[in-house]
């Protein structure tokens, strides 16, 4: 299953406040458990400086994740796994959410396609 939504995800377009970054990791709850976390977030934005706008207000990037996955119950990892998603950190990705792949990398959507990559830094993770 982790594999089929990388993929359609690849094919997926860039779109702020619809398939975005911080949006994917939300789809793949849903994917998984049938609740989206962030459907309250979806389309109140459609570029980017309304998505920073939206990040200052919830405290950046981390901070909102954390609490969306707490709302929703996932449970917080030091040893995450395929399937498991993050906020991570690495070269010019600066606390991104990202999804681990099979391999043990990360994927992150970004306007330039689906980017898979080694982060130097989870910045906290969450069992799927």
């Amino acid at each position: 299953m982790l594999v089929t939504f990388l993929a359609d995800l690849a094919r997926r377009p860039f779109r702020w406040g619809e398939c975005d970054c911080s949006l994917i990791i939300a789809d793949w709850w849903r994917v998984n458990h049938g609740v989206d976390p962030a459907a309250h977030l979806r389309g109140t934005y459609a570029d980017e400086p309304a998505c920073e706008a939206l990040l200052a207000r919830e405290g950046g990037r981390r901070a909102l994740v954390t609490r969306l996955a707490t709302s929703v119950g996932a449970l917080p990892t030091d040893t995450p796994s395929p399937g498991d998603f993050g906020v991570v950190s690495g070269g010019v990705v600066t606390e991104m959410p990202a999804i681990m792949t099979p391999d043990g990398k990360w994927a992150v959507k970004s306007r330039r396609g689906l980017i898979v990559f080694a982060p130097a830094e989870i910045n906290a993770s969450w069992r799927i």
